[in-house]
């Protein structure tokens, strides 16, 4: 069985060489450790790691909260939360971001194997959760509301836009918040139709009407493009 993947983002080197070791003796691949909210950006693209361990107070303007923001938004991986702060502003702004897990420093062998375990499990629970309410069929993603699956033809989808840990399917004459992440629900879609415009945004490309540099219309609603997706997305209708 190929070993866990895990990435470290910590920028107490003492801290971060601790928890290599204690993973590396528990047959663990620590593929990495970053020191910032850039480099740990870098760390998850290059290294593609199966979970996270991430300090809440590393250095630099963003912080491990908002880098666990970014992991919900763009990335389907588990992450813990280590820390030593426990202030009551510090745990209001990490609780709201949902982490699989917490290590509060200082810690033991057992007390990092436990929440790897408990986060993996989590993740897990949650990814089913996520199956079963939305499934996509054919021409339609069924969208677990209450008790009851209710089915919205792919056609009718105009655009759906990320808000946080939930996302709104907006159709031609409603609006679904779903608890998905962005990430989650663009899995399920058929990228030849559905195009990931902005961090925020995934578009119905037969509901375009119009481009240009700053913004796609659906609609006749002025939705953002992000530049790094503007380029790409130029090529795909250019080729139509």
């Amino acid at each position: 069985m190929e070993a866990i993947k895990v990435g470290i983002i910590e920028d107490e080197m003492i801290i971060a060489e601790d928890l290599r070791d204690i993973l590396e003796s528990n047959d663990f691949n620590v593929c990495g450790v970053a020191k910032n909210y850039d480099k740990a950006i870098a760390l998850i693209d290059n290294c593609q790691p199966d979970i996270v361990l991430l300090d809440i107070k590393i250095k630099g303007e963003k912080d491990g909260i908002d880098l666990a923001h970014k992991i919900r938004e763009d990335y389907m991986i588990p992450f813990v939360f280590v820390s030593s702060h426990s202030d009551s502003q510090t745990v209001k702004r990490a609780t709201e971001v949902n982490p699989y897990g917490y290590l509060v420093k200082p810690f033991e062998d057992h007390d990092v194997l436990v929440a790897i375990e408990v986060a993996l499990g989590n993740f897990k629970k949650e990814q089913q959760k996520v199956i079963e309410e939305h499934q996509l069929l054919n021409d339609a993603l069924f969208v677990r509301i209450k008790n009851l699956s209710v089915k919205i033809p792919l056609s009718d989808i105009k655009y759906i836009k990320a808000d946080g840990n939930y996302s709104n399917i907006q159709t031609l004459d409603k609006n679904y918040v779903l608890r998905s992440t962005l990430k989650e629900i663009e899995n399920k879609l058929d990228q030849k139709t559905f195009y990931r415009t902005h961090k925020s945004y995934i578009v119905n490309l037969d509901q375009m009407s119009a481009i240009n540099s700053e913004y796609v219309v659906v609609n006749e609603e002025q939705l953002p493009i992000g530049r790094d997706r503007l380029q790409h997305l130029m090529e795909r209708i250019n080729k139509l």
